[in-house]
């Protein structure tokens, strides 16, 4: 391929909304078979249907029972009594688009959506970069693959030739332009998207191909056609330059995903949410960032929803990992009412650095438990369990040992203690502290102390104590303090390990 060449490539999707079904359908919970006849049935025949009353889009079991695209109705209904009817959601199938390109992005910089269900793609400054054209298809393939999306294709120096050739199933990944012009004439004029009037207007003429119509001098043409025969020949050959309007990466995650039926129990909401944190995943690989927060919204019919605020410590990108998190959480959440569509939105992010593991993570073998780093096993801890109730030990700046210590929320930042901490300390306090009898005090060999701690005055809460290390009978190392209000009584106020 010439350097000054500039080709297209023209994905075209017939069915994005019928598919969409199809791939929830796959990834949630199988219903109970009393829970069945109250939503579609995808096995049986289906069809959505346009604003104008025509069939758009139509499943196998449809196309097996002789219905056809395009027709009305009254006469899908006669052939069909069985037939499933669902509304055609445009505005759903441009999201599906959008993600699609998202998807493409990271593999081509150029990507415009088209209004008809189609993407159309710069070739040419990504071959360079592939080595070639079969090792960028084999890319595009790939990640088209993944989707799960039916799709038509083909390539064109034109990107309407390249949208003309796709929406016919041509299906050809060619850089030959003189296949692709002779591929082009034969196309017949009905599918050539001319306007209506001027079809009909070279329809009268005898004119039944695209090439009967090329054969015709352009400045003849636009004599008898007029201006709007002019625009499309320009498209045509590239005389005028497309007018696409390329997409940029999303600056903020939020995804919404309708279900395919209402849903009462939260445990069937995770077919759903691996979709959309597989597409979470996606947008954070392309930034090379992870997520910590994130916000799950279950929509509910009445417009009620019911709002959870997932999580992670440590941060994490892959969707596995979220699943996790969020399996967790669910399953201690009662549902108001049945939930009709979802919405993930990312609260909270970072940049992702390199995280070391051990020599030996992941090589456990077969059967061994899966190792999980410790603010992983945090996170996880506080989705099954509540924030609330994961805490972690803390130091107060007060000198008495009972208070001294508390319990704080998990990596909540903790005040600075002035002074340094003394070595002479037990591993187990006693609350509260125990008195010992005289005959238990006889038997006290008292090894280290007295050490003074006074505290509270400042409170008109006075405590002044003498400190000391001691043995008892049993060999036991205890730690022990005499109130100088009370000098002749002893208490153990813990246990050396």
């Amino acid at each position: 391929m010439s350097a000054q060449m500039e080709f297209w490539l023209y994905l075209y999707f017939p069915q994005l909304q019928l598919d969409k079904l199809l791939l929830l359908q796959n990834t949630t919970a199988a219903l109970s078979t009393q829970d069945k006849s109250h939503h579609l049935d995808l096995t049986a025949p289906l069809a959505i249907v346009g604003a104008d009353h025509q069939l758009l889009q139509l499943n196998s079991a449809a196309r097996q029972a002789g219905l056809t695209l395009g027709m009305g109705l009254a006469s899908a209904a006669s052939l069909c009594h069985q037939l499933q009817l669902v509304p055609h959601q445009a505005e759903q199938e441009q999201q599906q688009l959008q993600q699609l390109a998202q998807l493409l992005y990271q593999y081509c910089a150029d990507i415009a959506l088209q209004a008809d269900s189609g993407l159309v793609l710069k070739l040419s400054p990504m071959l360079a970069l592939y080595g070639g054209a079969i090792q960028f298809w084999q890319q595009i393939q790939q990640v088209l693959q993944q989707a799960g999306y039916q799709y038509h294709f083909a390539t064109a120096q034109q990107p309407l030739v390249a949208r003309l050739l796709a929406q016919q199933h041509w299906d050809q990944f060619l850089l030959q332009s003189d296949k692709i012009q002779q591929q082009l004439k034969a196309l017949p004029l009905q599918h050539a998207q001319l306007p209506d009037k001027l079809q009909e207007q070279l329809q009268r003429l005898g004119l039944a191909q695209l090439g009967d119509v090329l054969k015709i001098p352009q400045a003849e043409l636009v004599r008898r056609f007029g201006v709007e025969m002019l625009q499309y020949l320009q498209q045509l050959t590239g005389t005028k330059p497309a007018l696409l309007l390329f997409i940029q990466p999303a600056e903020h995650f939020e995804q919404q995903l309708e279900l395919l039926y209402e849903m009462e129990r939260s445990d069937q909401l995770l077919g759903p949410l691996q979709h959309l944190f597989g597409l979470l995943q996606l947008y954070l690989q392309q930034r090379d960032q992870l997520a910590y927060q994130l916000e799950l919204c279950l929509l509910q019919r009445q417009d009620q929803q019911q709002q959870l605020q997932l999580h992670s410590a440590q941060g994490e990108y892959q969707s596995k990992d979220w699943l996790k998190i969020s399996e967790l959480q669910l399953e201690r959440l009662k549902l108001k009412k049945p939930v009709i569509q979802l919405k993930l939105i990312l609260r909270r992010n970072g940049p992702r650095y390199a995280q070391y593991k051990t020599l030996f993570a992941g090589h456990l073998g077969a059967g061994k438990a899966q190792l999980y780093s410790a603010l992983q096993l945090l996170s996880l801890l506080q989705a099954r369990l509540g924030k609330e109730q994961v805490k972690s030990p803390c130091l107060l700046n007060d000198l008495l040992p009972e208070q001294a210590s508390s319990y704080a929320g998990a990596l909540e930042p903790q005040a600075a203690i002035a002074g340094t901490l003394a070595a002479v300390r037990p591993a187990f306090l006693v609350d509260p502290p125990l008195a010992l009898d005289a005959e238990q005090q006889q038997q006290l060999q008292l090894h280290y102390g007295p050490e003074r701690l006074s505290s509270g005055w400042w409170q008109q809460q006075s405590q002044h104590r003498d400190y000391y290390v001691g043995q008892n009978a049993q060999g036991q190392w205890l730690w022990l303090y005499r109130n100088l209000q009370q000098p002749e009584q002893l208490y153990v106020q813990g246990y050396f390990s």
